[in-house]
């Protein structure tokens, strides 16, 4: 059997362990926080969609309100009835030529 023999002192493993430890938590640390800069970005990206979108929507029910308050729009009501009606005068009409 081949035997390497490896000595190393106990204070450099332990340096090297704690060096090791601290460069990965550093750089998990900077990728938990673009993480969080990302998700609240995000956040305030669909909170700022949500109330463009909640304005739209009060808009729409003001005009709705206006429109029903305003009588003196004259209002034809179309049945089916007459369009079918309409609909077999004119290939009547077309026809003919």
């Amino acid at each position: 059997m081949l035997l390497i023999k490896l000595s190393i002192e106990i204070s450099m493993l332990a340096g090297i362990i704690a060096i090791a430890f601290a460069t990965g938590f550093l750089l998990r640390g900077s990728q938990l926080r673009k993480q969080r800069n990302k998700v609240s970005e995000l956040e305030k990206e669909m909170i700022l969609s949500h109330a463009e979108i909640l304005e739209l929507q009060r808009d729409r029910v003001l005009l709705e309100e206006k429109l029903k308050g305003d009588s003196s729009i004259p209002v034809i009501p179309i049945t089916a009835n007459e369009e079918k009606k309409s609909d077999k005068l004119q290939d009547k009409s077309f026809g003919k030529k």
